[in-house]
């Protein structure tokens, strides 16, 4: 006997399907939606056959996921890399900061900009600050 769940169009998912959908922190990628198209085709019921609008409107919906991920890539990108213009422009120039760490101030010439773990970080003397601290730019 094949126990599973039903969905609203009367297709069987098995346990397995459902549960390898919702590993990874609950987030549906692509994989575990071609495991769930894949069930659903094994355990459909065959006097109800799943019907070519329907097949269709999933294989859409699976080009639509792959195209957003493909997005959300590029726009992540395209942040670091615009992060990564910003912040070279400001060396060699004179900046004001208050630290949100701590609050003190620190003031003096971009030397360098670092990127720790994602983030950029500009350098001034020993000190690391963050863009967002940034009060004041000169040249």
């Amino acid at each position: 006997m094949i126990t599973g769940t039903t969905d609203a169009t009367g297709s069987l998912f098995s346990n397995s399907a459902v549960s390898q959908a919702t590993n990874a922190g609950s987030q549906l990628n692509r994989d575990a939606f071609l495991n769930l198209l894949i069930t659903q085709i094994q355990y459909q019921d065959p006097l109800k056959p799943m019907e070519d609008k329907e097949f269709i409107a999933q294989l859409a919906q699976f080009s639509s996921l792959e195209q957003m991920q493909q997005v959300n890539q590029n726009l992540a990108l395209l942040a670091q890399m615009d992060a990564t213009a910003q912040a070279s422009s400001l060396i060699g120039k004179q900046i004001t900061a208050v630290l949100s760490t701590d609050g003190s101030v620190v003031s003096g010439r971009v030397s360098a900009v670092d990127f720790v773990e994602g983030k950029v970080l500009l350098t001034v003397g020993t000190t690391k600050v963050s863009p967002a601290d940034v009060t004041r730019i000169e040249q």
